[in-house]
């Protein structure tokens, strides 16, 4: 049986083992480091780690001070909270093109947790602010190679990271190319589009079904997004779903329906994702089932689309 790994944990693992090799990388808290996994790297540097409280305002103006020092903060918070302060992220980060990386937990369908903490709209407010490249890994090795990726960058960057525990669907050689789709699995009639915890959940779908005319596409690299390659994919394919833990408003959706407008490209679309309102408190199992995310659901979307 293939090991599940959380996401959160890939996450504070890569950035722990970064950590050795780079001595500007600096973990900011903001009373959440068990729960965004933080705590590795906690434990390791302490002198390189700042516990802030709860106050995440403060802690995105501590960090950009830091990276005008030429340090590279790492913030962690549940999504939710974080991009909750768009002002100070728009008017510090985003505004003097600060070397800052935020990482929003605990996105989508989180558990029970429940609604206030679950981040539904942060893609559609990161991917607005000027300067910031915004990436979703899908899984342990996506998660790992994105953190090494952003370690390197000096950037204004937001990760986006699920809660969820996630088997891995790459090969050992999986490398994360900043702004290339990657397609998954090839087909010829309908392209399921995904990202994050989904595409998992797509993966298994599509295996399940077992129709080569089926291609999957997962999009790490949200923002920059190389629209061309998306293009050449889409080409392909007579039918796109979009699959996401994400309100269709601002979310991968739109993004692609963008991209098929700006081009003049005529396919028949459907966006998967969440309307407004908030997320009931459940297992992550049975909120995906209620929201028609699990892996029977997306089978039946395929096949009635």
């Amino acid at each position: 049986m293939i090991k599940k790994i959380a996401l959160r944990d890939a996450f504070g693992k890569a950035l722990t083992n970064e950590a050795k090799k780079n001595k500007k990388l600096i973990a900011i808290s903001v009373d959440l480091k068990g729960a965004c996994k933080l705590d590795y790297f906690f434990n390791n540097f302490p002198n390189r780690s700042f516990e802030i409280g709860i106050a995440e305002a403060n802690s995105i103006g501590i960090a950009t001070g830091l990276s005008f020092e030429g340090y590279r903060p790492f913030v962690a918070s549940f999504g939710s909270f974080i991009t909750g302060k768009h002002s100070e992220i728009r008017n510090t980060i985003s505004y003097n093109n600060a070397s800052v990386v935020i990482v929003g937990t605990h996105c989508g369908l989180i558990g029970s947790d429940g609604a206030t903490q679950s981040a539904l709209q942060d893609i559609a407010i990161m991917t607005s602010m000027p300067f910031f490249e915004v990436f979703q890994p899908c899984s342990p090795l996506d998660t790992k190679e994105i953190i090494k990726y952003a370690t390197k960058s000096k950037k204004p960057t937001y990760i986006r990271v699920p809660r969820n525990e996630i088997e891995e669907i790459f090969g050992k050689k999986h490398k994360f190319k900043i702004g290339v789709p990657n397609e998954i699995i090839q087909g010829n009639n309908t392209l399921i589009i995904s990202s994050g915890a989904m595409v998992s959940n797509c993966f298994k779908a599509i295996k399940k079904i077992n129709d080569n005319r089926i291609g999957l596409v997962n999009i790490s690299s949200i923002k920059p997004l190389d629209h061309k390659k998306v293009i050449k994919i889409i080409k392909k394919y007579k039918k796109i779903i979009v699959v996401e833990d994400h309100y269709k408003v601002g979310g991968i959706g739109s993004i692609i329906s963008e991209i098929l407008s700006l081009n003049n490209i005529n396919k028949k679309l459907k966006i998967h994702a969440l309307n407004n309102g908030f997320i009931d408190s459940d297992t992550p199992l049975n909120l995906e089932k209620y929201y028609k995310m699990d892996i029977n659901s997306l089978k039946k979307l395929i096949f009635s689309f």
